[in-house]
């Protein structure tokens, strides 16, 4: 067997496919400020992608082995991974999403090690896609991130934000409301998608007299 016989260049394909796919669907992660990123799911896929070559190929001068064996712990073991990118923050959860992309690439790198490419590029395809469905039309269009905290006792200033975000299409998540010492508290990530945005956002909160306080970083 040489280096770069037929055997090895389908191998080395599959390592291929799956640094690509690991790429794209870590691109798209980071470009949402996400804290996994294109080098964690491409280690991630390539590792899984190897995991899988060496458990169905590594063992072949054994007479008997389970060919699963190894494979097996992947499922497992990305899920350790996967929960350190879960946070708890001002009473919401994030990290989920992102937790749940990095297992199901390793299960991407693990289709493309046994060789089923199809499989393996169509569902890198659809994770691309169901992370990015809340941002339709600007997939890889990387936004900053700013926290919004608003405090007011008017409790009509939360439709008026709402409303605000709604007409003008500005992108938010991590939605949180408390009402502590006589006051309504609103906590809200934003994502502008430039300098103008943010500023007429700046902008809104001054000009209402029922925003008491604000801060946006």
């Amino acid at each position: 067997m040489t280096f770069f016989d037929s055997f090895n260049l389908y191998l080395l394909l599959r390592i291929f496919l799956s640094v690509v796919s690991g790429f794209i669907i870590g691109s798209e992660r980071e470009n949402k400020n996400k804290s996994a990123g294109a080098k964690t799911h491409t280690i991630v896929c390539l590792g899984a992608c190897l995991a899988m070559i060496i458990s169905k190929y590594g063992f072949y001068d054994v007479e008997k082995f389970d060919a699963a064996r190894v494979a097996a712990q992947i499922v497992s073991g990305v899920g350790f991974l996967g929960a350190g990118v879960i946070f708890v923050k001002n009473y919401g959860v994030t990290g989920l999403t992102t937790a749940a992309g990095i297992w199901t690439t390793s299960i991407v790198g693990m289709a493309f090690g046994a060789g089923m490419y199809f499989v393996g590029a169509v569902s890198a395809a659809f994770i691309v896609l169901f992370q990015s469905f809340m941002f339709t039309g600007d997939i890889f269009q990387k936004h900053e991130q700013y926290t919004t905290i608003i405090e007011s006792s008017n409790s009509g200033i939360i439709s008026k934000i709402d409303s605000y975000i709604e007409e003008n299409h500005l992108s938010k998540k991590a939605y949180n409301l408390r009402f502590k010492n006589q006051k309504y508290i609103l906590n809200f990530e934003i994502y502008p998608k430039d300098a103008e945005e943010l500023n007429n956002f700046i902008e809104f909160l001054e000009s209402d007299l029922h925003v008491e306080k604000f801060d946006i970083f």
